[in-house]
This record gives structure tokens, sequence and C-alpha cells, in this order.
């Protein structure tokens, strides 16, 4: 390969572990609302999910959305090694990503509401969905036109078979 479509190529690929970031600041987003949260709740108190019924609501979210993010990190683990050197619409419907497209995040949006819960943090849950929304709209896009870039018209089939769920 010569030295000019090398550099096309690195310009047109994304950087090794870009999507992970993305969703590092994901997390820190998630993070960052939960804090906000208690800091409004300390200037602001509110005990609007003080019913125990929020709180065995919010254990059974914030297990929930811990199973299926570790469902969605064992997936994309296994589908690397099965589909290391053929890269299909299969591949990216492996495991939990057969279901959803963006299970990490779905999980994140459950598990940090249910700790709002839990807390009974009525800011908390507000700056969760507002987190959601950022990460829905700001955070999905970016990895989604890494993943187009990269693997083009096999990312946008998988994109029309599995919709991308909240």
């Amino acid at each position: 390969m010569d030295k000019e479509a090398a550099n096309v190529k690195q310009e047109i690929s994304p950087r090794k572990g870009i999507i992970h970031l993305i969703l590092v600041h994901s997390y820190l987003t998630f993070f960052y609302a939960i804090i906000l949260g208690l800091i409004f709740d300390l200037l602001m108190p509110t005990k609007i999910f003080n019913n125990p019924i929020f709180q065995y609501v919010g254990i059974l979210m914030i297990m929930g959305g811990t199973m299926i993010i570790y469902w969605a990190q064992w997936s994309s683990r296994k589908a690397q090694k099965i589909y290391t050197n053929n890269v299909s619409v299969e591949a990216f419907q492996y495991g939990a990503y057969k279901y959803l497209r963006s299970p990490t995040y779905i999980g994140l949006f459950i598990m940090t509401m249910g700790l709002g819960f839990v807390i009974d943090s009525l800011f908390s849950v507000i700056f969760v969905m507002i987190a959601h929304l950022i990460t829905k709209f700001v955070s999905q896009k970016q990895e989604e036109k890494i993943l187009i870039k990269k693997y083009g018209q096999i990312y946008i089939d998988y994109k029309k078979k599995v919709k991308n769920w909240l």
C-alpha cells in the first residue's frame, strides 16, 4: 500500500478505542447527573420517593441495569472473538445487540434511575433523564458515525434491523 492510500485509510478509520472513550464520557454524564441531583436535593429537599415501593423498584432497576450492561459488554467481547475476520450484520446482532442497538446506554439509564429512587432524590431522577437525552443525541450519534465510517453498509443494515430503544 502506498503512502497516500495509507493516509486516506487513516483519515477514514476511526482511532482505536474512541468508542470506549465515548462510553466513558457517557458513564461520567450519568455519574454527574446523580451528584448534581444530590447537591440540588441538599439545597431544596424533597421527599417524593420515600415510599418503600420506590426503594424496591429502585433496587430491581439497579440490578437489572447492571445485568444489561454486563450482558452488553460480554456480548461485545464474545462477538469480537467470533467475528474477528468476517464482519457481518450478524456480528452486530450478537447477544444483547440482537435486541438493543445501544444496550450499555439503556442499562446505564435504568441503573442510575433506580439509584435516584433508592436515594430518594427527585433531582437525580430529573438529571438522569437529562443525561439520557444528552447521551442519546450526542454520544450515541458520535458512536454511530464512527461505526458507519468503519463498517459502512453492514452497520447501516444493522441499524435498519435493530431499533434504538428509549
